[in-house]
Parts: C-alpha cells; structure tokens; sequence
C-alpha cells in the first residue's frame, strides 16, 4: 500500500471513530473469562464465542494467550501476525483477525514493554482502529491470561465485566479468590461474574460460589454473581480435541445446551456506561499497562 493510500485509510478511520463517538461511543461489551490453570477458560471462551453467534450475535474473542494451548491452536488456525507487528506499524489492527466458525479471532497479547515504549499518539490511534474494528461488534469474549501477583493483569484490567472461572478443584477456588482480590485491591474492580465449570449439578455449582462468595465477602467490598455452571462433559473434551466448537462436532451434547443459556442469559445483563470518549477495551488496557510501565 502506498503512502496516499495510507493517508487516505488513517482518515477514513479518523472520521468513522469520530462518528461512532458522536452517536454513542464504542460498541462490542467486552467480557473477560479469567481463572486459574486448568479450569478451562480457554474451552468455556470459544465455545461461549460459538453459542452467542448462534443467537445471530457477532462476536470477536479476543485471545491473551500466546501458548500452543491457545485458542487459536485449539481451532487449528494459522496466526501470521503479533500485536507487536501492529505496535510497530507493520501492519493494521484488522490484519491479526481469524476467521474461526461463527466468529472472529484475534491473538492479542500485551506486554508492558509494548505499551512502554509506543510513541507518542500512537496508543489513541489504535483505540480509533479498534473502535472500527468493533462497530459491527455485539460481543467482545477475552480469554484472559491468569490474573497472579506479580503479572500484569493485562486484558481482564480493561473489561467491562470479568467472570471469574472456578471448578470443583480446591486449587481453583484458591485461585478465583487471588484474582478477585488482586483486581478490586491494586486496580479497584468491585463487580465480578463466576461461572462454574465441570460441574454436574446447579447445586454444586451454587455450593462452590457460596465458598468464595463468603471469602471474599469476609475480607472484600465486592458483589459477585453466579452467572451458570457448565457440566462435566467428555463430548466437551473431544471436540476440545477435534479443534472444534462443541455445537459444531457434537450439537446435542450436554454442554451444548449449558453454553446456550449462558448465552441467552448474557444478553440480559445490565449494560454499562462508557464515561470517556476513548473507553474502548484497547485503549483502557493500552492505557494501564503504560502506566504500569512507567512504574518499574
């Protein structure tokens, strides 16, 4: 592409972005699935990704995971390019997208030296980009890296809501707390979804949310909400391993109807109000992890 054709797509850019803002802001709620190692937040993101489209919902899932049990490996799909390749203008925002079944894919993986480092007016031009991006958007999924002390929080810090992933697993109930405690602490995040995997009864799934719903109640000013449960589920697995969305491989599974609810239920949650013009998912996240930069 050349220079005047490069001119003419950063203003095209310019004006929709100003557009959007002036009829309402960003569109594309951005939900984060968080949890510790080994609860399936991987499996629970695409397959959620998967049930929304199926509603006629479009759906970006966003992918912070850079290890070869991704999502984009998981799908089997051939990442070309980095957010540090979109940092360095290399190539555009747009270009890190994949094509998965009934929906899109985007590895995007923020490092504090990244946002450290970008130039000045770099980090609102990508909020423009990204506000484009997300215009035909209804829903942003993110599987979020762990949220540990001593890492950057990365994509979970900007969300606009977190569900917090727990299992039967006394480690992972360990784990949700960490994380729920970490991000209303050090970054102030009060409201958080839980959502139970391989589970077999709601009321099992219930017992595991009073357990960290009276912990965190105990020491924390948070509200926390059961948001579902997933059911232990081997057709789950499977397609797991087939590189597949559940209701693609197995449309009458168990959790196929699990993640159908889940789905429906979302689209009944309370919306939040953006409160700047450049609230957008990667700005906020652009913005913190900068901040978090300067401070090492």
């Amino acid at each position: 592409m050349g220079r005047m054709d490069n001119s003419v797509a950063t203003i095209a850019v310019d004006q929709a972005a100003s557009l959007r803002r002036l009829v309402g802001g960003p569109g594309g709620r951005a939900v984060a699935l968080t949890g510790g190692s080994r609860t399936g937040v991987t499996s629970l993101a695409l397959n959620l990704a998967s049930a929304l489209a199926a509603q006629d919902r479009r759906v970006l899932l966003l992918d912070e995971d850079d290890s070869r049990h991704n999502a984009v490996h998981r799908l089997q799909l051939r990442q070309r390019f980095a957010f540090e390749h979109v940092a360095g203008r290399d190539v555009r925002l747009d270009e890190l997208l994949l094509a998965a079944p009934g929906f899109e894919l985007m590895p995007l993986k923020l490092s504090l030296a990244q946002a450290g480092h970008l130039p000045p007016g770099r980090a609102e031009q990508l909020a423009d980009e990204y506000d484009s991006l997300i215009a035909r958007i209804d829903w942003v999924l993110v599987d979020a890296r762990p949220v540990v002390e001593g890492s950057a929080p990365g994509l979970a810090l900007a969300a606009d809501d977190v569900v917090v992933v727990i299992t039967p697993s006394g480690e992972s109930i360990t784990d949700a707390y960490a994380s729920i405690k970490r991000l209303h602490t050090e970054f102030g995040r009060r409201q958080f979804w839980v959502l139970a995997n391989r589970v077999r009864t709601l009321e099992t799934a219930m017992a595991l949310f009073q357990r960290v719903k009276e912990v965190a109640g105990r020491y924390l000013d948070v509200r926390l909400k059961l948001v579902g449960f997933v059911p232990e589920d081997e057709q789950l697995a499977r397609a797991d391993q087939l590189g597949q969305p559940v209701a693609q491989a197995f449309p009458q599974a168990e959790a196929v109807e699990a993640f159908t609810q889940l789905a429906s239920v979302m689209q009944h949650w309370p919306r939040r109000a953006h409160s700047a013009d450049r609230a957008n998912l990667l700005y906020r996240a652009l913005d913190v992890s900068r901040r978090l930069a300067s401070l090492r």
